[in-house]
């Protein structure tokens, strides 16, 4: 948000508190009622009339810029205490300029990246007069199930914690003098119901406190969290967490939203979609079912979150409003985030980056000339692999190589045909002429017969097989019990897709993505969690792990042993002592850095208390004595592992120092809503 001067704190608490005091109860619930933004052709007449009479706090969904500047302007002139409209709606990737997949910024490791990609999608939602996107949601994924991973932001709590404060000081303009979005973190997806108990309970509890942390969302949504979690032995879900406690956390918190829906006999889930009906809500405040005092404290943020946004201060609008946001800025942005997120898997012998040595290049794969993979099926196309090489002047050939369609009989399964064969045989006579062959893939499955079939022949005449993967999922396949020597990842890249890819294949940008989740085969062999590879050659020199009064220190030399200037991750992991279990591994902390050929760099790493300890099912937080192992490396399955010893005298002291924070005072008067 914009940065204000000394007094806005006093001014707007004494601003939200007189206008509370003069709402009616009706008012007040109207606040909480967020209907569906109107479309279409349909009369507006019912609506219109609950504005004026301070019935609804704000809309969902996108809204005709023309309707937009109509309901608003009866808000603020027509109904009796003026309040403004908020218009929320999922934050998406971007229209006119689609920024990378959640799981390809994941892939980026890079929090900066993020925030950029962020302040641009947030710039184009407030010119459509947005002004709460309902992200960023984080899912977590191991990526071992057959769902789709775009949406995902890895494996890790503490690198999509990292990434998902990115997102939101980027959302809400931190640190900018321009005012930008409502940001919202979510933890409610599908996907978080699956995994154990404990093992949910604690892992949301972590992502919230760091991301309070390290940013300040407007917003919480936490989700439910299992009764279980308080008894293992009574099965279900149960209410929502809150997690607000007195003088920390002052934004809106949808759990109390859920809770006085379900205390008014409404679908706790329909809060923010329109679902809530104002009667029973007006009638629950009546008969002490809803608390005046909880209500009041609910509008009160919902009023402060409107008076940051400057909602109180601006005229009410006569016209839609004219867009202020550049797209050819996005669309530097864009392709930024786009060569960040590409990962070089493999690459032995060194097939990349194209040089004179190459060869011909010979192109195969529909994907290469797909303009829709990258974006997802928005509206908009991105620039495919072919445009980027054209514009880059890189001279190839392109075939199809496959005549892919999908078996009717077998969903799913991309089975071979006739054409798929002859094809097949075109490609590989062209891969017989070509120095070097590029494999370009889409969206694969576990069982994709074709594709198989495709690069066994490929590789059968031509041993310098590039595979370049342009699903959200990433792949290591096994070709004739062997893996390929050069495989890139470039799954949901955005708009400046094919300009990315190119500018990666030719040099230009050397690759920095790595792994966000792990590819291991069923007895744990293959690419571990934080892998990737460069066009440089990165080693660690002398390591220490020491351990002071407060903290443990870690220290590291990075070196750049390769010819050309480059960049490594440069990754601390954790395994926590408890009981007679072993724990598992988990990243603690990283730094990117680029150094040119020949550098190197002395890198200190300080973990303290907030990474070591553990949250508990009560919501305690503890920071257990024991042998801890802290592993340092530039992958999980790289880093070397040192063995420390915690004192007692050294966990108190840890736990005293973080009093005062947000961890673990955040959920020191953690409350369980409904």
């Amino acid at each position: 948000m914009v940065r204000h001067p000394p007094d806005h704190a006093a001014e707007r608490e004494r601003f939200i508190e007189d206008l509370l005091a003069i709402m009616t109860a009706e008012e007040k619930v109207g606040q909480i009622a967020l209907v569906p933004a109107p479309a279409g052709e349909a009369a507006d007449g019912a609506l219109h009339e609950r504005v004026r009479r301070g019935l609804v706090g704000g809309l969902t969904g996108t809204c005709p810029a023309d309707r937009l500047a109509t309901l608003q302007r009866l808000a603020i002139e027509e109904s009796r205490l003026g309040i403004p409209l908020l218009l929320a709606d999922a934050p998406g990737r971007g229209s006119a300029v689609v920024m990378p997949s959640p799981l390809a910024l994941a892939t980026s490791w890079s929090p900066e990246m993020v925030e950029r990609a962020a302040r641009q999608i947030a710039a184009e939602a407030r010119d459509r007069g947005k002004t709460w996107l309902l992200g960023p949601e984080v899912v977590l994924s191991d990526g071992a199930g057959e769902d789709d991973l775009e949406s995902s932001w890895g494996s890790s709590v503490m690198l999509a914690g990292h990434l998902a404060s990115a997102m939101v000081r980027g959302l809400q303009f931190w640190d900018q003098d321009e005012i930008g979005v409502l940001a919202c973190l979510q933890a409610d997806h599908p996907s978080w119901t699956p995994r154990r108990i404990d093992e949910r309970f604690a892992q949301k509890l972590r992502l919230a406190a760091q991301v309070l942390r390290e940013a300040a969302p407007a917003s919480v949504a936490l989700g439910p969290f299992p009764a279980t979690a308080l008894d293992k032995d009574e099965p279900g879900d149960g209410p929502k967490l809150s997690i607000g406690w007195p003088g920390g956390f002052g934004g809106i918190d949808l759990a109390e939203w859920a809770d006085m829906a379900r205390a008014a006999g409404q679908d706790p889930n329909r809060a923010l979609s329109g679902g809530l009906t104002l009667e029973p809500l007006l009638a629950a405040v009546a008969d002490g079912r809803i608390a005046p005092r909880k209500l009041d404290d609910v509008v009160r943020r919902i009023i402060g979150a409107k008076y940051d946004l400057g909602l109180f201060h601006t005229e009410a609008p006569r016209a839609p409003l004219t867009s202020t946001a550049s797209e050819e800025e996005a669309r530097v942005v864009a392709l930024d985030a786009a060569r960040h997120s590409i990962a070089l898997l493999r690459n032995n012998p060194a097939l990349l980056p194209l040089d004179r040595d190459s060869g011909e290049i010979l192109i195969v794969g529909q994907a290469a000339a797909d303009r829709k993979l990258p974006v997802a099926g928005a509206g908009s196309e991105a620039i495919s692999l072919i445009d980027g090489l054209a514009a880059l002047g890189v001279q190839h050939r392109y075939v199809v190589g496959l005549s892919l369609r999908r078996d009717q009989d077998q969903p799913g399964m991309n089975t071979l045909v006739d054409a798929d064969r002859m094809a097949i045989g075109m490609a590989s006579e062209a891969a017989r002429r070509a120095g070097t062959v590029i494999v370009v893939l889409g969206e694969v499955e576990k069982r994709c017969e074709a594709e198989r079939t495709l690069i066994e022949a490929l590789q059968a005449t031509n041993p310098n097989i590039v595979l370049v993967t342009l699903g959200s999922r990433p792949i290591d396949p096994v070709i004739r019990d062997a893996r390929l020597p050069c495989v890139l990842h470039a799954g949901g890249l955005g708009s400046m897709s094919g300009k990315a890819i190119a500018e990666v294949l030719t040099g230009a940008f050397a690759p920095q993505g790595r792994l966000p989740l792990a590819l291991l085969d069923n007895a744990g062999v293959g690419l571990s969690f934080g892998h990737g590879l460069g066009y440089s050659d990165f080693g660690l020199g002398e390591t220490t792990v020491e351990l002071s009064h407060d903290r443990v220190v870690v220290s590291t030399v990075l070196h750049n042993v390769g010819r050309c200037v480059g960049t490594e991750t440069v990754q601390i992991y954790l395994r926590r002592p408890r009981g007679r279990s072993r724990t598992a591994s988990e990243l603690a902390d990283f730094q990117r850095v680029t150094l040119a050929a020949g550098e190197n760099r002395h890198l200190t790493f300080e973990i303290g208390g907030s990474q070591l300890g553990r949250f508990e099912r009560d919501g305690g937080f503890v920071i257990d004595t024991g042998v801890y192992e802290v592993a340092v490396g530039l992958s999980e399955g790289r880093a070397h592992a040192t063995r420390l010893s915690l004192p007692r005298a050294v966990a108190e002291a840890m736990g005293r120092g973080l009093n005062s924070g947000p961890l673990p005072a955040l959920f020191g008067s953690m409350r369980y809503a409904g």
